[in-house]
């Protein structure tokens, strides 16, 4: 083993939590971190890592950085690690399971990315593909195997978003699944319950995560839970509706699933922003003890606080659970 290796397994030991995760027990209620930045475009330190701290208190199964929702995108490499450096240091007190999602336009620059996550004691490894040119499924297996490679034992989850232009299908999965034993998971989407149910039925071994405006339907067709927005603007409401689901009180997780549904029509269809960066920022800071300013990275469009006084507006008289904290 090289010396390099060697340091990376000791200091893995260092900051892992005390229970792996598997397939098997990779379930639940995941809540996105949003990535604050401060009045001069920075970083928001403080912000973060009481978001952070407040998230984890919260009763969700876990916690999980830089997705979409989190401007991996829009980041350099010293903001990026300066985010997981907190973010790994709050979950740890908390002994709460998190994620951290790593996206690049390269190989090298996405390995670099998880190795450092892997050494701050990432639970995870949340994998996007890389994103500008679209890859061929030899090329995607590839770069899982490099990316495996480079996380030793820390299983990897795919963000399988069409964003990276490349979305992975039951077939896919196997094959993916059969050259990487570290792959435990996927992120599924694409909101089509059909498709989702044949993935989850063809693919077994690894565990299924939804998102909100196909959960019930797609919790029935095999997800063992949802990563979610929804999980930071009402932390216990998305339990709840996650045990509806789990208890089989199917009247009570279809009267949810409706009033989301109409949250996203009647609402947020209508906000300023149109990234989910945008969107799922806003989404966060309707629970007030959730700390950001609304802005994201140019060239991107932020919503306004009058995005947020709206949803409150309409939330009080269509869907005061979405505000009962």
């Amino acid at each position: 083993m090289s010396i390099e290796r060697c340091g990376f397994v000791f200091y893995r030991f260092l900051f892992m939590s005390n229970k792996m995760l598997t397939a098997e027990n990779l379930r639940g209620v995941w809540a996105f971190v949003l990535t604050p930045w401060d009045e001069k475009g920075r970083l928001d330190e403080d912000a973060l890592g009481g978001n952070v701290a407040y998230q984890c208190g919260c009763g969700v199964h876990g916690i999980y950085t830089t997705s979409s929702s989190g401007e991996f995108f829009a980041m350099d490499f010293d903001e990026f690690s300066r985010l997981v450096d907190i973010c790994t240091e709050e979950a740890k007190k908390a002994n709460m399971p998190i994620q951290i999602g790593c996206g690049g336009v390269d190989t090298k620059s996405i390995v670099k990315q998880a190795e450092y996550a892997c050494v701050r004691g990432a639970d995870a490894i949340q994998v996007i593909f890389p994103y500008y040119t679209k890859l061929t499924i030899e090329e995607a297996v590839g770069f899982f195997k490099d990316v495996a490679e480079a996380c030793g034992d820390v299983p990897l989850v795919h963000y399988n978003t069409s964003y990276a232009k490349l979305t992975l299908g039951a077939d896919d999965y196997l094959r993916l699944a059969n050259c990487v034993p570290t792959l435990i998971g996927t992120k599924l989407t694409k909101g089509d319950p059909l498709w989702f149910t044949n993935v989850c039925q063809r693919v077994p071994g690894l565990s299924h995560f939804s998102g909100e405006y196909t959960f019930v339907a797609d919790f029935v067709g095999g997800a063992k839970g949802i990563y979610s927005w929804l999980a930071v603007t009402n932390p216990s409401l998305t339990l709840r509706w996650y045990e509806a689901c789990v208890d089989g009180d199917w009247n009570r997780a279809i009267e949810i699933q409706r009033r989301v549904n109409l949250y996203k029509v009647c609402v947020k269809s209508k906000w300023h922003g149109t990234s989910n960066a945008a969107i799922n920022k806003t989404d966060a800071v309707i629970n007030p003890n959730i700390k950001s300013n609304l802005t994201v990275r140019a060239p991107y469009k932020s919503c306004t606080l009058s995005d947020v006084e709206a949803a409150r507006r309409w939330a009080k008289d269509n869907f005061s659970e979405l505000l009962e904290l």
